[in-house]
C-alpha cells in the first residue's frame, strides 16, 4: 500500500496550483466589442475601423440619411429664418448638414488619429477600471475565504465590492465623463483617460463647415457656437443612451407589450 502514497499526495498537491490556475485565468472582453466576444485578444481602436467610422457616418448612405431627417425638421421650423419652406431652401438645409457631417467627422477622424485615442462610448459596467475593481474585491474576498477567514465588514475588498453594487450615481456621473473624455486606445482596452479633443474639435469644425451654406446673419460666432452645442448634445444623448441601453429596451418592451395586451383583451368587444 505505500506505493500509492506518491501519486496520490502528488495529486492532492497538484490540484490546488490547478484549480488556482483556473480561477486567475483573464477573460477579456474589449470594450465597445460585441459583450460575447471572449476570443478578442487586439482591444485596439484601429485605423481600419476608424476610418470605417468616418465613412459610414460622415460620408455614406448613414450621413445622408441624416442630413435628409435633420433637414427636414428645420424646414417645418423654418431655420434659418432667410430661408423658406421651398424645395430650393430645403436642398440647402440638406446640403448644409451633410457639409456638416463631413466636416465633424474629418475633424474628429485626424485629430483622433493622431492621438490614438479610442472614442467609443461604454457603459459603466463595461468599463475596463471598474472591471479591474471588481475582479480585484472578488479575488481578495475568495482568498480571504478559501483561507477560512470570512470577510468582515471592515475588510477593504468587501467595501470595495459593496460599493460597486450601489453604482446608482456612479453611472450616472460615468455618463457624463464618457461625453467629455475618451481612452487611449492599448491591445488591452484599458488606456488612461484623455480630453475628448478629437470629438471637441469635430464639433467645432462641423459648425463651421455650414459657414458657406448659411446667410452672412447665422455666420456669426454666437450662431456657430449654438449649431456647435447642438452637435455636442447629440453626443451626450448617444452616451446616456449607451448608458441606459438595458433600461430603456426594457421600458419600451413592457410599454408595447401593455399596449399588445390592451388590443387583445377588447378586441371581442363591441
Amino acid at each position: 500500500m505505500l506505493f500509492l502514497i506518491p501519486p496520490v499526495m502528488t495529486t492532492l498537491v497538484a490540484w490546488p496550483q490547478t484549480s488556482a490556475a483556473i480561477q486567475t485565468a483573464p477573460i477579456r472582453v474589449c470594450p465597445g466589442a460585441f459583450p460575447t466576444d471572449l476570443t478578442a485578444t487586439d482591444c485596439r481602436y484601429k485605423p481600419s475601423q476608424r476610418t470605417l467610422d468616418f465613412v459610414s457616418g460622415s460620408v455614406s448612405d448613414q450621413a445622408v440619411l441624416g442630413a435628409v431627417v435633420f433637414g427636414f425638421g428645420a424646414q417645418v421650423i423654418e431655420s434659418p429664418p432667410e430661408w423658406k419652406r421651398t424645395w430650393e431652401e430645403y436642398g440647402k438645409r440638406v446640403g448644409s448638414r451633410y457639409t456638416q457631417a463631413v466636416g465633424k467627422g474629418a475633424a474628429q477622424y485626424f485629430v483622433g488619429l493622431m492621438l490614438n485615442d479610442d472614442p467609443r462610448f461604454l457603459a459603466y459596467r463595461n468599463d475596463p477600471h471598474v472591471i479591474a475593481l471588481r475582479q480585484k474585491a472578488v479575488s481578495a474576498l475568495t482568498a480571504r475565504s478559501s483561507a477560512g477567514h470570512a470577510p468582515s465588514n471592515s475588510d477593504l475588498a468587501s467595501e470595495n465590492l459593496d460599493a460597486l453594487s450601489h453604482d446608482g450615481w456612479r453611472r450616472f456621473g460615468h455618463a457624463w465623463y464618457d461625453v467629455v473624455t475618451v481612452r487611449r486606445s492599448t491591445i488591452q482596452g484599458n488606456g488612461r483617460r484623455i480630453p475628448a479633443l478629437s470629438r471637441f474639435a469635430g464639433e467645432a469644425a462641423g459648425a463651421y463647415a455650414g459657414y458657406p451654406w448659411y446667410p452672412g446673419a447665422e455666420n456669426g460666432v454666437a450662431q456657430v457656437g449654438q449649431r456647435a452645442a447642438g452637435a455636442f448634445g447629440t453626443a451626450i444623448l448617444s452616451s446616456f443612451y449607451t448608458e441606459y441601453k438595458p433600461e430603456i429596451t426594457n421600458l419600451l418592451g413592457a410599454f408595447f407589450r401593455r399596449g399588445a395586451q390592451s388590443n387583445s383583451g377588447t378586441g371581442g368587444h363591441p
